[in-house]
């Protein structure tokens, strides 16, 4: 054929330079529709996203060393990009920049992961002993419609259901419920009362009063900034206002009435369910083998996976019937969205508190050095220690030769001013931490826990939310009591911090004193006009209690016993630590703090706080495992809703087929017809494309004298002589095909219009080799991948300009079907 005359539009051509040559064309290309964005795993392994214009949007960095991405996908709505790697895990990504939104794992799931006991961030799953376990395959993700809601927004439906009543001067829905309505308007009320229930105004009032949020009117959470903390994924998530809004403003679970849901597929044939991209409902199997391609479409409540079969060589389409009127129902929304807000908060609290440990340990790390300085050269002299000596200095202002000469060479103006920085930025890190991070998020974590827990007293003693309301009275304890807790740290903040700067300014005198000389004229006039400046309780209360050792350290450093991971819950909680951690243990332990206070013996208070029921990160400890033992529950009632899917044998085809594309095809339900897959097979070397239709039959809707659906059916398109090398579908029924013709040209081939749309000049060095289909309706776009991933070209389809001489004529003897009733 000719194809000299026929072209599309080039919207962009791009050269790949070494170290972003696509790894694989064949599957790790993927094309965001939306926002014409295509993301490419490079031969490093990280993940570049190009604008269609060829210019680099963002790059996502591979986990660590070793991992390598095997599986890509956007969501449908082009707003995040899920990448599986081979060590396990999944992560997903922002549309807009990369930022990681959340991660997960297909290995270590389920009652085999370890409870941990200490705060250390996730960097990745790194287990040797599983090395070669299951890894993440495809990604399907559908935002469905569900059939029953199928109605205008809440608002707009209640507004048309008030005029068509002709009721719109009803002051109070007592009035409206009891149809009392002005004279004349009975009539138009009855008549109208049918075409309202049809348009399910009560439903979607149920589904706007489960959708009002009591958060909206609460200030936003400030981003967590971490000060120069390598915190893991959670770093990135929460370290800007930006990336905050995006955690905690979605709302994707509100407004509309679909269903959200991803399926995350592994090699060993297992299939997670997530709503919402995170909350998991739970998991089904698909056979024993990976999938080989998934397909789904919003009209249609499955998913469909083409896997390997159990017999050697046989392939299987297993159909996964999402429940849409389950988890569109009001109660369900309620649990997923409050779910997802526990997840984050959660982390977002887990976030704060590393951040404080390291605020902390990064404020005493220099002074720390200054005092361990002074007192070895203290010790050397046996003159006692820098507690001892600076308290006898500023009773006296006798310095001895030690301390004058630590003052003066040592500390001196510079390291002075280190030594107040360091502290000051400590506090004011921490108290911000505090009051602007982690207690209004304790408010919104109550908020979403509380929500849960009365749906749980609800529906107790039913299977509709079967979740013991015990089980969120357990994390509401420890919210509360982490509440207590940082209300403490608060006030020993406040308190420490008025003795530092105390101190410090003290501290500043002596030093120029032990400069100008003790005894000098110098000296005591520097005395005379400062020392009546200084609050000297203030100071020696600092000296005593807080300069070597601050009460602040037993609230938030880690302690010793809490470290590593267990294998069980019950091994966690009957630990010595955990187990003396519970609000009401917190309230006596800070009872007892409180009656301390008038000790003078120095450090007591501290070793009262060194209790794991005032500890920071220990009833943080507690509270995540009270959360994963809620989310388990919730999980494993969620599994419920789920069955596995039963593989149907796809006839005349083995998984040795070359299949290079699938689509989802939805059915009537009305009509009797049933929902499909589409796979389009490209036979090595022929001339002609093959498309499998596999048919799944619904569990309802068909009628017993409605004749049987076949199980496969073929339909055959020939486009000889030329030799077909892809093939993608497009648009609703069309295929495009990537064809060489006996000379070696190239050309893309619409295959049912039997037309001609676009040739490749042979001479120009492009041999083109993959074809990436995408776009929305009126900016339909070709990416033609060739030279071995190294060059793109990008086509406009939208153009269409294939109506030269060289444009195919369709044929009866080229088209053929099998199969078909």
């Amino acid at each position: 054929m000719n194809a000299a005359n026929v072209s599309l539009p080039v919207i962009s051509e791009k050269h790949f330079p070494p170290g972003t040559v696509p790894v694989n064309i064949t599957d790790l290309v993927a094309y965001c529709d939306p926002h014409d964005l295509i993301a490419i795993a490079s031969e490093t392994h990280d993940v570049v996203v190009y604008r269609i214009t060829g210019h680099p949007a963002f790059t996502v960095k591979r986990r660590n060393g070793d991992a390598e991405v095997i599986a890509l996908k956007w969501k449908w709505d082009g707003s995040v990009l899920a990448i599986g790697w081979n060590d396990g895990n999944f992560s997903l990504h922002s549309g807009e920049n990369g930022r990681l939104l959340s991660q997960g794992s297909v290995r270590g799931t389920g009652n085999g992961r370890a409870w941990k006991l200490d705060l250390t961030p996730d960097f990745g799953y790194d287990d040797e002993e599983e090395e070669g376990g299951p890894v993440v395959v495809r990604f399907s993700w559908v935002k469905h419609c569900s059939a029953s809601h199928t109605t205008l927004p809440p608002n707009e439906a209640l507004r048309d259901a008030s005029a068509s009543g002709d009721f719109t001067d009803q002051t109070t829905t007592e009035d409206w419920q009891d149809g009392d309505l002005p004279q004349g308007r009975s009539s138009g009320f009855q008549s109208n009362l049918k075409s309202r229930q049809e348009r399910s105004t009560i439903p979607a009032l149920v589904r706007s009063i489960s959708r009002l949020d009591p958060t909206s009117i609460l200030p936003k959470l400030s981003a967590i900034p971490a000060h120069g903390l390598r915190a893991g994924p959670d770093g990135s998530r929460f370290a800007t206002q930006a990336a905050v809004d995006a955690v905690f403003g979605d709302t994707s679970l509100q407004g509309d009435d679909g269903v959200d849901v991803l399926l995350v597929c592994g090699s060993d044939g297992k299939v997670a369910v997530l709503q919402d991209d995170e909350v998991e409902i739970g998991s089904v199997s698909a056979g024993n083998g990976g999938a080989l391609a998934c397909a789904a479409d919003k009209q249609a409540p499955v998913h469909a996976i083409l896997s390997k079969g159990d017999e050697e060589a046989t392939l299987v389409a297993s159909f996964v019937e999402i429940p849409l009127d389950t988890l569109s129902s009001p109660l369900l929304h309620a649990v997923a969205l409050n779910t997802k807000r526990i997840h984050n908060l959660l982390a977002y609290t887990t976030q704060i508190i590393r951040c404080i440990q390291h605020d902390l340990a990064t404020g005493i790390a220099f002074p720390t050095r200054l005092l361990n300085n002074a007192n070895l050269e203290l010790a050397e002299k046996q003159e006692g220690n820098v507690v001892s000596n600076l308290f006898h200095l500023a009773m006296t202002t006798d310095f001895s030769d030690t301390m004058k000469e630590w003052l003066v060479d040592i500390v001196k103006e510079t390291n002075h001013k280190r030594w107040d920085q360091a502290v000051n930025a400590m506090y004011t890190n921490i108290q911000n931490h505090l009051f602007m991070n982690l207690l209004p998020a304790l408010d919104r974590l109550s908020i979403a826990t509380t929500s849960l827990r009365g749906h749980a007293k609800s529906h107790e003693g039913s299977g509709r939310f079967d979740a013991p309301p015990q089980l969120f009275s357990n994390v509401l304890d420890d919210v509360d009591a982490l509440r207590l807790v940082a209300k403490k740290a608060q006030l020993i903040i406040m308190t420490e911090h008025r003795q530092f700067r105390a101190f410090s300014k003290w501290l500043r005198l002596m030093i120029d004193v032990g400069v100008a000389g003790p005894g000098t004229s110098g000296a005591a006039e520097t005395e005379e006009r400062e020392v009546p400046n200084l609050d000297f309780p203030l100071l020696l209360s600092y000296i005593k209690s807080t300069l070597s050792h601050s009460e602040l350290i037993a609230y938030v450093n880690q302690l010793n016993g809490l470290r590593g991971e267990v294998q069980s819950q019950a091994e966690l909680f009957t630990g010595p630590e955990m187990s003396a951690i519970g609000y009401d243990k917190t309230t006596a332990a800070l009872k007892g703090v409180d009656a301390a206070l008038t000790e003078t013996q120095p450090g007591e208070d501290a070793r009262l706080a060194a209790n794991p029921a005032l500890n920071l990160p220990a009833i943080t400890v507690h509270l995540t495992a009270h959360v994963r033992a809620c989310m388990d529950r919730i999980a494993q009632w969620q599994s419920r809703m789920l069955s596995n899917p039963v593989p149907t044998k796809v006839e005349g085809l083995d998984a040795r087929t070359h299949i290079v594309d699938v689509k989802a095809v939805p059915g009537n339900p009305i009509q009797g017809l049933p929902s499909s897959i589409e796979l389009l097979e490209v036979p090595e070397g022929a001339g002609h494309i093959v498309v499998h239709a596999v048919l799944h039959e619904p569990s309802s809707g068909l009628k017993k004298e409605q004749k049987k659906w076949p199980a496969s059916d073929v339909v055959r398109l020939h486009l000889s002589p030329s030799e077909i090398v892809d093939a993608k579908f497009y648009g609703n029924s069309e295929c495009l095909c990537l064809a060489r013709d006996p000379e070696g040209k190239y050309s893309i081939l619409e295959a049912k219009g039997r037309r001609t749309l676009h040739g490749f000049v042979s001479d120009d060095g492009f041999v083109p080799e993959q074809l990436v289909t995408g776009g929305r309706r009126g900016k339909e776009v070709c990416l033609v991948l060739g030279n071995g991933g190294r060059q793109w070209r990008m086509l406009d389809l939208a153009a269409k300009s294939g109506t030269g001489s060289g444009a195919l004529e369709p044929t009866t003897e080229d088209y053929e079907m099998s199969g078909m009733e």
